[in-house]
């Protein structure tokens, strides 16, 4: 065969690598792509767990509606009659009582009543016994020793008062966790991609120079058996393919079970994931800053924070219960038959347990209970920490293996074109070339999974300080 002609075979086949090349770059470049931002903002509009978790803000406002309900007004009334027709006064018992009590939210836990009372019939209690008009009255009662401070109303509605925050930290537990879980197989479905075109690169590669082969070996410029290794090398390649669209296949699938209608429904993932992008940098001055917030946004310590809130409050309680009760009563009575208001009555309750164990166990109780819970935010704050310093050691690692991994690549490629240019020239065979291309892959596969590493350290860097929300903003 002349040689201009095996040079016009040569550059032929160069030409169609380039040009499949450049296709199957556009056609990539092309695809209705979804970057991890919309893939977690589509999460937490639609996924259920959320939604699921956002109940916990009405449970919270329910749960303060019912504390408040401690301090609504009370009005109670009772009606007593007792009549006998054969008497010469037929009213035995005529007895009005109407009030109302209103609990105030203050210091000392005042009560303030007002009512009305008649009360007629010979058979009467005198103590009840009124004018015929009756009378209207207007009272006070407060503690003044044990529940000055605060009493179970107060308490009750205080802890209702930090509701909210136990509810805000178990909404966004939930929301970090299923946001980092989605994030790391965002990036896993990316990876898959990314390792799917470059088999497909070198399937490409493969095809084309076993066609280029085939056609010189039927001309009987090369041996048989060189079309046979060239056909071999290919469907080793077309395997090696099948099993990364496998992984791609799996991988596409985990990720569409975070993916759902805002109806409740499942939804299927129509779009590819985007290329691996830019490695984002961490430099010392944000890790610094994000550590110092970590305390402050990690849901678990919110809820530690509630359990020592709520935990004091019951504490103080109980130390309340360990004082005497005395109650101070005062009332202001009106007359409207005789139109006067100068009376007055006055009283003081007293009670007091003789020994206090009920009320000295509960402060023993809840005591213990802040002491554990002081054990438990200094465990939880280690336990941060280290998985912090875990995150950024992973990300300092991956980037150390993305850079290695690049140099390989660049080096890879440089043996890889070398050794095809050789082996167009006659100065090499087909198993060299293709021992060099498959190192090549191998190469850009490195690359791809410690760029792929590097991203999910991140994502795990993001839930570790307990702000993995922002990359979906």
């Amino acid at each position: 065969m002349p040689q201009f002609l095996v040079r016009v075979w040569k550059y032929l086949f160069l030409f169609a690598f380039i040009f499949a090349s450049s296709i199957s770059s556009v056609a990539a470049q092309n695809l209705d792509t979804l970057n991890l931002r919309q893939f977690l903002r589509t999460i937490i509009a639609t996924h259920p767990l959320l939604q699921s978790a956002a109940f916990e803000r009405n449970i919270a406002d329910a749960e303060l509606q019912s504390a408040l309900g401690g301090f609504d007004p009370v009005i109670r009334a009772g009606y007593d009659l007792k009549y006998e027709a054969s008497q010469s006064s037929p009213d035995k018992i005529n007895h009005l009582v109407t009030d109302v009590e209103l609990p105030l939210n203050t210091l000392f836990g005042p009560k303030v009543m007002a009512g009305f009372e008649r009360g007629i019939g010979s058979s009467l209690n005198p103590e009840e016994r009124t004018a015929s008009a009756g009378q209207a009255m207007l009272g006070l009662s407060l503690p003044l020793w044990s529940g000055v401070a605060t009493d179970r109303r107060r308490t009750n509605y205080e802890k209702a008062r930090l509701r909210p925050l136990l509810a805000d930290a178990n909404q966004r537990f939930e929301q970090n966790n299923l946001l980092r879980a989605a994030a790391t197989q965002f990036w896993s479905w990316s990876e898959a991609l990314e390792q799917v075109r470059i088999a497909e690169n070198v399937l490409t590669i493969s095809v084309q120079r076993a066609a280029f082969i085939s056609a010189r070996a039927r001309r009987g410029e090369v041996a048989a058996l060189d079309s046979v290794e060239a056909m071999q090398e290919v469907e080793r390649r077309r395997g090696d393919l099948f099993r990364a669209r496998r992984t791609l296949e799996q991988a596409n699938i985990d990720a569409s079970v975070f993916f759902w209608t805002e109806a409740g429904l499942p939804r299927a993932l129509s779009q590819s994931p985007q290329s691996l992008p830019e490695l984002p940098n961490l430099d010392s001055l944000q890790a610094r800053a994000d550590r110092d917030r970590a305390m402050a946004l990690r849901p678990e310590m919110q809820r530690l924070d509630f359990n020592q809130q709520s935990t004091t409050l019951d504490l103080n309680l109980a130390r309340e219960g360990q004082k005497p009760f005395i109650e101070a009563k005062t009332q202001w009575l009106y007359y409207p038959e005789r139109g006067s208001a100068d009376n007055f009555k006055l009283g003081l309750n007293f009670s007091l347990p003789v020994f206090f164990r009920a009320a000295g166990a509960q402060a023993e109780l809840f005591t213990i209970s802040l002491e554990r819970t002081r054990l438990q935010i200094a465990q939880t704050s280690r336990f941060i920490n280290a998985e912090i310093d875990n995150a950024v050691s992973a990300l300092q690692r991956a980037a150390e293996r993305v850079e290695a991994a690049e140099k390989e690549a660049r080096y890879a490629f440089q043996m890889e074109e070398g050794e095809r240019k050789r082996f167009f020239a006659g100065e090499t065979t087909l198993l060299i070339v293709n021992l060099r291309e498959r190192a090549a892959a191998e190469a850009r596969v490195r690359v791809v999974s410690a760029k792929a590493d590097y991203l999910r350290a991140w994502i795990l860097y993001n839930w570790a300080t307990g702000d993995i929300v922002r990359l979906a903003q």
